[in-house]
């Protein structure tokens, strides 16, 4: 059997691959990656589910970008789009090797305020749902290659850090501790605002695979559970925080913190969850329990430093679990003098997932 029992690296084909701003997975077990060296890689991870074939570690196609790609959606068509720097979304033409015309509205003046920075599937309405850095909420038809809706911020100052989509909803987590949930039926205005009890910036945001609330994880090692249902029984009784991805110093003994960059949840088991950190790390977590079930070995450059978990993404089938690292020294530790080329180039990894990995442990 060559089924991989632990973490494989891919083959980059780059000489040092840069920092990663995205990965997905297809229906089909492609892996798109993109980088901020204005790259996406395409990689065919099938064969780490064939006992009798050997994993594929080469990406089978690169495409070189005008502009930086920041985040990537397979749609359940098969179809793959990238949200830019420049505010466009572009299909991606593999057949040409580039991006295609741009689906959204017309790009802001501002580049980065402008830039797509979250791109989610919105299934009920064959639509696709994109957000700005500077608070922008577009809906957009891939079929006829145009905006549905474009629903502007509702402050200047507000900014969409990240964004998922239910069955129902389409939830922003915005500057401010503050959440917009938008319901499709209606997405002139937000549903309902809430602030959540975060002190610092959210990184990610996932729905629950049964649709009923959303996770979201922080620069400051916290990850929070919330319901859509705002009753007070279910606020006060139901939704909760939890720290992880902290250490202790064992010289000064201090609490040192890191950022919860990317959680992803197991849909077959719907309460555990994937958090990955700046610490290189990847953790399980029995939500229902509020325990920690599993931590994988960390994440090691070749100077045995750890490197921090970017990215994380499972297939559709959980069958299989893609991790990107790179080098974010630059937002902690990076002194100015430092060099690009101290920079250590990001990584790739993929595992198959065990069919009771993942299984929360009951009582008898």
């Amino acid at each position: 059997m060559t089924i991989a029992n632990h973490f494989v690296e891919l083959d980059s084909h780059t000489k040092s691959l840069d920092i990663i701003s995205d990965i997905k997975f297809s229906p089909f077990n492609q892996l798109a990656v993109s980088t901020w060296d204005n790259e996406i890689l395409l990689y065919d991870c099938k064969n780490f589910l064939e006992p009798h074939e050997p994993p594929t570690k080469d990406p089978v196609a690169i495409i070189k970008t005008d502009d930086t790609p920041l985040c990537l959606l397979y749609t359940p068509l098969n179809q793959t789009f990238a949200g830019v720097l420049d505010g466009t979304v572009r299909i991606l033409d593999f057949e040409n090797m580039k991006l295609g015309s741009n689906i959204a509205s017309e790009a802001s003046n501002d580049e980065i305020g402008g830039g797509i920075n979250n791109i989610c599937n919105v299934e009920p309405l064959n639509a696709i749902a994109c957000s700005s850095f500077n608070g922008k909420l577009q809906l957009l038809d891939p079929r006829q290659v145009k905006p549905i809706q474009v629903i502007p911020s509702t402050s200047p100052r507000q900014k969409i850090t990240a964004m998922d989509t239910s069955d129902k909803f389409i939830t922003c987590a915005m500057n401010a501790n503050k959440i917009e949930i938008y319901d499709f039926r209606n997405l002139h205005q937000a549903m309902e605002t809430r602030e959540v009890g975060l002190k610092y910036q959210v990184k990610d945001l996932k729905t629950f695979p049964n649709n009923q609330g959303f996770a979201l994880s922080t620069i400051d090692g916290r990850v929070s559970i919330e319901y859509f249902d705002s009753s007070p029984e279910v606020q006060q009784n139901k939704r909760f925080t939890f720290k992880c991805h902290r250490h202790q110093d064992s010289f000064t003994g201090a609490d040192l913190v890191y950022p919860v960059n990317s959680i992803a949840f197991h849909k077959t088991y719907t309460s555990t969850l994937f958090t990955a950190g700046s610490d290189g790390t990847v953790c399980l977590w029995d939500c229902d329990k509020k325990k920690r079930m599993r931590q994988y070995p960390k994440f090691l450059s070749h100077e045995g430093e750890p490197e921090s978990v970017v990215k994380i993404g499972l297939s559709k089938g959980d069958e299989l679990i893609a991790v990107a690292t790179s080098d974010d020294n630059y937002m902690r530790r990076r002194r100015l003098s430092e060099s690009e080329s101290s920079r250590a180039p990001s990584r790739i990894y993929i595992k198959c997932i065990g069919e009771t990995e993942c299984m929360p442990k009951r009582a008898t």
